[in-house]
């Protein structure tokens, strides 16, 4: 939107859709970016199955590394936990715990419950989102806001609703069923306050050379408005996340926000280093 040509688009679209209900909801979908950047869970081979991974975490733009992020995943006897830590060069960190239900009929497991607890420096609480699918409440913090929130509300939640690191399941499970072009989900994010938002996971077939780790198979996820898209599809920002063809649709990274309004992130998947008999 850096254009005149794209502001002057910009200014049209929000003096023409004077709807406020619809306003807040493109306003809202920057959360969208926020929560789904925080889907670095890496997924690989058997959606409850898979070894601890480590991921860079760089500027998407200088590609400079910012700071290390862990994840990994416990099973549990209904399921399984996903358990991931971002620690950040300035100090600040986040964690993140996934709950899932496993399928007795072979589709992708189910969430049931997901927080999401972001740090500041000094250890104190900076945000924090949390989604009780059992109950239906969604918890939404924000120490930074003024007036800080704190806010619990019930919300209607789809049975294919997912948050966080949990998104990268459902979206490795089409790539197993060699799903192509747009699919749905729904989404749980703080936009600041809970909200659950349609999205439209788009598939590109062929896998490309991603500079940051290599050969990958781009999905670029943004929220679903309906017919509205195509007027501010430009406008929108996107998600964008990397599987590897070669390894069973592992998560490998993606290009987002942090959290809701943001800094803008990269998570690259870190290979193994090559072994000393490798080397001879």
């Amino acid at each position: 939107m850096a254009s005149g040509t794209a502001r002057d688009c910009w200014t049209y679209l929000m003096t023409k859709l004077t709807n406020r209900k619809l306003e807040r909801r493109m306003i809202a979908s920057l959360a969208l970016i926020a929560g789904l950047a925080c889907a670095s869970g890496a997924i690989g081979g058997s959606t409850l199955n898979f070894p601890p991974t480590d991921f860079t975490i760089m500027d998407p733009t200088t590609h400079f590394a910012m700071g290390r992020g862990h994840y990994s995943i416990a099973v549990t006897p209904n399921g399984a936990v996903v358990h991931g830590e971002n620690h950040y060069d300035s100090g600040s960190s986040d964690v993140e715990l996934a709950e899932l239900q496993s399928s007795s009929d072979g589709e992708s497991p189910r969430l049931i419950d997901c927080d999401h607890t972001f740090y500041k420096p000094n250890g104190s609480i900076s945000q924090r989102s949390h989604l009780d699918l059992k109950s239906g409440y969604g918890t939404c913090i924000d120490n930074n806001s003024d007036p800080k929130l704190d806010q619990t509300d019930p919300l209607a939640i789809p049975p294919d609703t997912w948050a966080g690191a949990s998104v990268a399941i459902p979206i490795q499970h089409m790539l197993h069923n060699g799903a192509t072009g747009s699919q749905s989900l729904h989404v749980f994010n703080c936009a600041p306050t809970p909200k659950i938002f349609a999205i439209q996971v788009n598939i590109d077939p062929a896998a490309k050379l991603w500079q940051p780790y290599g050969d990958a198979l781009e999905v670029e996820v943004r929220p679903d408005f309906g017919w509205i898209n195509i007027l501010i599809a430009p406008f929108v920002p996107k998600l964008h996340a990397w599987f590897d063809p070669h390894d069973d649709w592992t998560f490998v990274g993606s290009e987002a926000a942090r959290y809701y309004k943001g800094p803008p992130i990269m998570l690259v998947k870190m290979r193994d280093a090559p072994s000393a008999q490798a080397k001879h």
